[in-house]
């Protein structure tokens, strides 16, 4: 497996599908190695098998936007460095593997060159796509919120676009998080066999007396919570659905955030303009672990799934589902999750005012309660349910071979 981060101790979305993926190859009795390239210093734990690369990469588009499509580039930059790309492709030739599977398709061409060397010939594992979004789409929805030059937003845009496009067209299988994100990928690819592989939720095991040590750390009276990473369409669907003062809430209400999203809102000049309420109605814990994690689906009244841009599906959505909490969310949070969408305590609101008028009325309810029918339904947003074709699909196809 090929993707653009370690899986060691996985937090982000993607990390956490990757992961849930490995296991439950490794469930089936699958071995997998993984390789992961990433920026250095950007995560403080990884294998020895994953490649830190330089902040500053060998290839440079524009310097002010490049920090976005870091991953893209990323790529491009392994296909130029001769010590890192004979390290890959001495492992893949010979590694006896029967499948090479990406994680996102941005290192397809990397893995394009290596597959084409003579020294492989039939002996070449057959490719795996697995998506997690339609990525041209999403990069340019990213590079417009941050007023890219429209230049280079298309050069961008249709070199990810062709990238989505050949991989399709060359993998043997290609994996896809939403019905939204296979029509579109069978469209791409000219083909009618995406195979649908939804995103789940995984449980924490953790210290229950830990997790009730959280009480007397979040707010007393009922919170809501919106947990998210550094990506930034996060904190663009924050302030779009939120505005940009959380003086709409009560005094005693407050919105607490966790995760990497915490700096990109912190450092915005939308949440500084109103910094002194927006500070005395927020908590923004920033990274935590698992304890917390746990702590927060436990205490929390209403999770907000402020989801404005992107493809894919949200990983926050079936965390926040299977809590049994209130669950506030736009259209765009629930893509893939539809079918969730009339269960009781579920709200979904696209429009900005109405978001904040529903968030205000959520939490001066008593707490949401779950049948037994509904929490059975949630269940099956559970990683081992999500994922359970993966394996199934990859062994036929081998046995078909």
């Amino acid at each position: 497996m090929l993707a653009n981060y370690p899986i060691v101790e996985p937090r982000h979305g993607g990390q956490l599908r990757t992961f849930h993926i490995r296991e439950e190859y490794a469930r089936a009795g699958i071995d997998v190695d993984l390789v992961s390239f990433f920026q250095e210093g950007g995560y403080q734990y990884y294998e020895s098998t994953d490649i830190p690369l330089p902040g500053t990469l060998s290839v440079v588009i524009n310097k002010d936007f490049d920090y976005a499509v870091y991953d893209y580039l990323s790529a491009l930059h392994v296909a130029q460095d001769p010590v890192i790309y004979d390290k890959l492709a001495s492992q893949i030739r010979n590694g006896g593997y029967d499948y090479v599977q990406l994680e996102q398709p941005y290192f397809w061409p990397v893995l394009k060159k290596i597959l084409a060397s003579e020294s492989l010939g039939s002996a070449a594992p057959r490719v795996i796509f697995s998506s997690q979004n339609i990525e041209y789409e999403m990069k340019e929805e990213v590079l417009h919120k941050i007023k890219a030059p429209q230049d280079y937003v298309s050069l961008v845009k249709d070199s990810i676009r062709q990238i989505e496009i050949e991989l399709v067209n060359s993998a043997h299988i290609t994996f896809a998080v939403s019905e939204q994100d296979r029509i579109k990928l069978q469209e791409l690819g000219g083909r009618n066999d995406v195979v649908l592989l939804p995103n789940g939720v995984g449980k924490l095991q953790v210290d229950p007396q830990s997790v009730e040590g959280w009480r007397g750390i979040v707010p007393k009276e009922p919170f809501a919570t919106y947990i998210s990473s550094a990506h930034l369409p996060n904190a663009v669907g924050f302030f779009s659905s939120l505005g940009n003062s959380l003086a709409f809430l009560p005094p005693d209400r407050k919105m607490v955030v966790a995760g990497g999203v915490c700096q990109l809102i912190e450092r915005s000049e939308e949440f500084n303009k109103w910094s002194s309420i927006n500070r005395s109605r927020s908590i923004l814990f920033g990274p935590v672990d698992n304890i917390g994690v746990a702590a927060l689906r436990k205490f929390t009244h209403v999770f907000v799934l402020p989801i404005t841009t992107g493809g894919g599906s949200n990983i926050k959505t079936a965390e926040a589902l299977v809590t049994g909490a209130y669950v506030l969310g736009t259209s765009t949070a629930f893509r893939g999750f539809e079918h969730f969408a009339n269960e009781a305590g579920v709200y979904i609101e696209d429009d900005p005012q109405a978001f904040r008028s529903r968030l205000v009325s959520l939490l001066s309810l008593a707490p949401n309660r779950l049948t037994e029918e509904s929490r059975i339904r949630r269940e099956g947003l559970l990683w081992e349910n999500t994922l359970k074709e993966i394996s199934k699909v990859v062994v036929k196809d081998f046995n078909a071979r």
